[in-house]
């Protein structure tokens, strides 16, 4: 009897650790050149916020498009199309503004930055909320590379539209400064 009991409940334990388990998805795009593709962590509700925050970024940094997703407690934030040295992505989050403070203290001490895509909550919660375009577009080869990266989130956040996209075209520069 008590040996079914601890089996039960080292079933029922492992089973709760892998329905609270969540998906990542990193930011690493080549380990052995150290290429890494942006991504961003905001822990903040307000839209606005964060995209006055992309924007700096984009004009201080020569950023291209950032894709936004809005999430329970605030928005995640991917440029695809920005192939960089983890150094300057480091660099990049500590510039941000209002980019959540654990996002930016782990930077310092892993070599890649890893966003959830699913299994935190019971319900899918990351949802695509739009684009700000930036002020540079990529190289044919960041093009390549960022549609990869692009195309495996929308296959770990959305099975059934990855069966449906298309790839994008290819993104042209924008003048940030116009919308200032």
């Amino acid at each position: 009897m008590f040996r079914q009991l601890k089996c039960f409940l080292k079933f029922r334990k492992q089973e709760m650790l892998l329905q609270s388990a969540a998906i990542g998805m990193n930011s690493s795009v080549d380990i052995a050149r150290d290429r890494h593709i942006v991504m961003l962590d905001y822990d903040v509700k307000d839209r606005d916020v964060v995209v006055r925050s992309i924007e700096e970024l984009q004009r201080f940094w020569n950023l291209s498009d950032a894709y936004v997703f809005s999430t329970k407690n605030g928005f995640h934030v991917m440029l695809w199309y920005d192939i960089i040295p983890y150094s300057r992505l480091v660099m990049i989050i500590n510039y941000a503004a209002d980019v959540d403070p654990m996002f930016k203290r782990i930077s310092q001490f892993y070599l890649h930055k890893t966003l959830r895509v699913e299994g935190k909550h019971p319900y899918r919660d990351i949802k695509f909320s739009g684009i700000v375009r930036g002020v540079r577009a990529p190289t044919g080869e960041e093009w390549e590379i960022g549609e990869l990266k692009r195309k495996e989130h929308l296959m770990l956040v959305d099975p059934q539209g990855f069966a449906k996209d298309k790839p994008m075209p290819f993104p042209q520069p924008q003048d940030v400064s116009a919308r200032a």
